[in-house]
């Protein structure tokens, strides 16, 4: 059983957004990230009585943050699913690289392309500055973004597609960009802006390109598909990483 945190949770519906800091409801939505769940397995992950979890289950169902169905093989018992999308959540103010992006924007103000890389991430940092991580969310953009691009690209093939993409991330990041096939599909993206300016946070911080990449591959292959930045100047590393899995 996951341990109930203390933070403010955000989630998209076609309503618009909802905030949920309620310890329990937060265990069942991030329960139900994975897949549907029966009610006896919620209660089970929770451990709450089931009365319990039946006032906060209606409570999410009426914030269209969860659905109710019957169990496709027994339908006395019911089955509920996610439908609303993960946003992102409260955390402690990260200010300290807030500022010194703020002093990189003042420093490339004659540099368009750094001054629009740095301004790209102060808007990015300056969210965590204030106690939000809107990381997921970026990432939902970028998805958003990658299906819009697809039809810029030509190939259908994973090989081929990821050298476009290469290509297209060096054209418009200033970055070198390999593609790796040997074990599972990945690009290997090599920034000396981030290099120089970005601090080891210890956590990826590419959510943008990570669902850039993944919008592109989703359209253009026709197939599910996920992209997961494992590497990073974030972490630690020297590049960054992105893992492809179809």
């Amino acid at each position: 059983m996951a341990k109930p945190e203390n933070k403010t949770e955000f989630f998209y519906t076609e309503k618009g957004p909802v905030a949920v800091d309620s310890p329990v409801k937060l265990q069942i939505l991030n329960f139900l990230r994975e897949e549907p769940k029966s009610f006896d397995e919620i209660v089970k992950y929770t451990a709450k009585a089931k009365s319990t979890i039946s006032v906060h289950l209606n409570d999410l169902r009426s914030c269209e943050l969860v659905a109710e169905n019957f169990h496709p093989e027994d339908r006395r018992k019911k089955i509920y699913s996610l439908t609303s999308h993960y946003m992102g959540c409260s955390q402690e103010p990260f200010i300290e690289h807030y500022r010194s992006l703020l002093e990189i924007v003042a420093a490339n103000g004659n540099d368009r392309v750094r001054f629009m890389e740095a301004l790209f991430h102060t808007l990015r940092f300056g969210f965590e500055a204030y106690g939000i991580d809107n990381a997921p969310v970026v990432r939902m953009i970028g998805i958003d973004i990658g299906k819009q691009l697809s039809s810029n690209f030509e190939s259908t093939i994973l090989g081929a597609l990821l050298k476009e993409i290469a290509v297209f991330l060096e054209f418009h990041g200033d970055c070198q960009v390999s593609v790796l096939m040997e074990n599972s599909p990945a690009l290997r993206v090599e920034d000396d802006f981030k290099a120089m300016s970005m601090p080891v946070t210890g956590k990826p911080f590419c959510a943008l390109r990570e669902g850039i990449i993944e919008g592109i591959l989703k359209e253009k292959l026709g197939n599910e598909c996920g992209v997961l930045e494992i590497e990073c100047y974030g972490t630690g590393h020297t590049h960054c990483l992105f893992e492809i899995t179809i």
